[in-house]
C-alpha cells in the first residue's frame, strides 16, 4: 500500500507547495525572457530549438508569424540562431514554448540567410502562351481519341 501510495504521489506538487524545485534542469529562464536558441530539428509545423543551458523548446509556425508560411524553412534551418521570448515552461520537464513574433520589432534576431536558397530556372518555352498551345492538344486529344474508338 506504501509503494503504490509512494507511484501515485506527486513530488511536484509537493516541492511547489513548498516553494521547492524539483527540478534536475537548469532553472535559468523565466515565462517572458528573450534568449537566443539554435535551430536543432525542422518540422513543417515548427523549428525545435536548443539553448545555451541544454534546455530545448518549440518555435510552432503560429509563433513565426501573423502571415500565412508556406515554407517553414524560410525563418530557419538547422544551426541558425534566432532571438526569441518564452511563452511558457513545463513544470515537469523544463521544455520551453516560444514565439518570434513576440520579440519587439528592434530587438529580433535570426542569423538565417535566405539568399542560400536556390529558385528552380525555368526556359521561357516551358511558358508558351495558352492560345498557342490550346489548339494543338486539342488536336493530339481528338486523334487519340478518334485512335481509341477504331479500335
Amino acid at each position: 500500500m506504501t509503494l503504490d501510495f509512494l507511484r501515485s504521489f506527486s513530488f511536484t506538487f509537493l516541492f511547489k507547495c513548498l516553494g521547492m524545485s524539483d527540478k534536475l534542469y537548469s532553472m535559468e529562464y523565466k515565462i517572458g525572457d528573450l534568449i537566443i536558441g539554435k535551430v536543432n530539428q525542422i518540422r513543417p509545423y515548427a523549428l525545435f530549438l536548443t539553448f545555451e543551458d541544454g534546455t530545448n523548446g518549440l518555435l510552432h509556425i503560429s509563433e513565426l508569424s501573423d502571415g500565412y508560411i508556406r515554407d517553414i524553412e524560410k525563418f530557419g534551418t538547422v544551426g541558425d540562431e534566432i532571438k526569441v521570448k518564452v511563452l511558457s515552461i513545463d513544470p515537469d520537464n523544463g521544455f520551453l514554448r516560444v514565439s518570434y513574433k513576440a520579440v519587439p520589432e528592434k530587438e529580433r534576431y535570426s542569423n538565417h540567410n535566405n539568399s542560400i536558397r536556390t529558385v528552380p530556372q525555368f526556359d521561357e518555352a516551358d511558358f508558351t502562351a495558352l492560345e498557342e498551345k490550346l489548339p494543338m492538344w486539342i488536336k493530339e486529344t481528338l486523334e487519340k481519341a478518334k485512335e481509341n474508338k477504331d479500335d
